[in-house]
């Protein structure tokens, strides 16, 4: 039996790493190559991480089983990390309590103008929202929408790639309901109110600091 996807994503060709990699240019410009320091949430292959063209003491990856440069959890890393980033990318285990904690300790180790870029915020079916792919991870898409004093849109390329800016005032509000959301809520209740953009709003939005 086909799965039917209810939307689909821009047909241009960007990626999350696109957007990763706009970023990174964007810091680069202003603090220069040497004061630019980047985090990477689950790497698996490095698709992302080895494009990443930092010295090595500058670009962190963590993922526990392999890739990047930490081979621990993110919680780990996190409770023991006393460096603050400019890009943070986070693409590590794809439930929402994981990836809710570690945008919350990303936003706690985040510079000043700094972004984080999110993959897997928009699945198309319920086989999408599978473990195997983007999990439930739109629940933190949920969540960011509502929260306070922060700017945040979702690029509607790539299974939905998140960009959160945030300031001091910033506050991460979990939705006390979202937790026994499903699919189906997602689909027919919460994703017509996601902040979806297009990719030309989404390059625009990186470039505005």
């Amino acid at each position: 039996k086909l799965i039917n996807n209810f939307f689909e994503y821009d047909s241009k060709p960007y990626n999350r790493l696109s957007l990763i990699s706009l970023a990174l240019n964007q810091v680069i410009l202003k603090k220069n190559y040497e004061n630019c320091n980047y985090l990477e949430i689950g790497c698996f292959d490095n698709k992302a991480f080895d494009t990443i063209p930092l010295p090595l003491n500058k670009k962190i990856g963590v993922d526990p089983l392999r890739g990047g440069t930490h081979r621990m959890t993110s919680d780990q890393f996190f409770s023991e990390n006393k460096i603050f980033f400019d890009v943070i990318f986070i693409d590590g285990l794809h439930t929402y309590e994981q990836c809710s904690k570690d945008v919350i300790n990303s936003m706690n180790c985040l510079n000043d103008n700094g972004i984080i870029i999110l993959h897997d915020m928009l699945p198309r079916s319920k086989s999408e929202e599978t473990q195997e792919y983007s999990g439930d991870v739109w629940k933190v898409a949920v969540d960011l929408s509502k929260s306070e004093n922060l700017k945040f849109i979702i690029a509607n390329i790539d299974q939905g790639v998140g960009l959160l800016k945030i300031t001091k005032q910033s506050k991460y509000i979990k939705q006390k309901e979202i937790n026994t959301k499903n699919f189906d809520d997602y689909k027919n209740i919460y994703f017509k109110d996601l902040p979806k953009k297009n990719i030309e709003d989404a390059l625009k939005f990186i470039k505005s600091y």
